[in-house]
């Protein structure tokens, strides 16, 4: 396993595609395995955002087909999750894109999910709503949908989501995520 972690790094610097990285996840959750993460590059638009953006989201949509497919019988017990590590600002700057920002979206998606609806506390667009008057304003800590989605999955007690996998965290109501 270590050599194929390897070669999936060495992969992954070299850009392999979407496909490929999707493959190895599946063939590791296929097996003993029960998470899975890699990183998909190109959402990071600070230019000409019309362009560079939907050819990142098509590298999601050809990772997440992928893991569908390897995956099997297996996806029926999956949960996809991408995020991404900051936000965007609500309005594309003097070059098409848009710059680092404050809140953000989370993507999901697999056959464990009570799926087709968005779940958002939604402050609106107007400029009075955004985040000092420059980014989509934040309404939830994404980390409390990602334990909200560990707790059933996993079995972990909401007791140790809080204060060991993600301390201090306030999970909220449960959104129900998982079926």
């Amino acid at each position: 396993m270590m050599n194929a972690m390897a070669q999936s790094s060495r992969s992954a610097r070299r850009g392999a595609a979407p496909s490929e990285i999707a493959r190895f996840a599946a063939s590791r959750l296929r097996g003993d395995t029960r998470i899975a993460a890699f990183s998909l590059a190109g959402f990071d638009t600070h230019a000409r955002q019309d362009r560079s953006l939907p050819r990142a989201l098509d590298r999601l949509t050809e990772a997440v087909l992928t893991l569908e497919e390897g995956l099997g019988p297996v996806w029926e017990k999956t949960a996809i999750v991408a995020v991404t590590e900051f936000g965007r600002t609500a309005r594309l700057n003097g070059s098409g894109g848009t710059d680092h920002g404050t809140a953000g979206a989370m993507i999901l998606a697999g056959g464990a999910l009570r799926g087709g609806r968005v779940i958002a506390d939604w402050p609106g667009l107007g400029e009075a709503d955004l985040y000092q008057r420059r980014d989509l304003r934040p309404t939830r800590d994404l980390r409390a949908h990602l334990a909200w989605m560990l707790r059933p999955m996993f079995g972990i007690s909401q007791a140790d989501l809080t204060r060991t996998v993600f301390p201090g965290l306030d999970m909220g109501d449960d959104p129900k995520i998982i079926r």
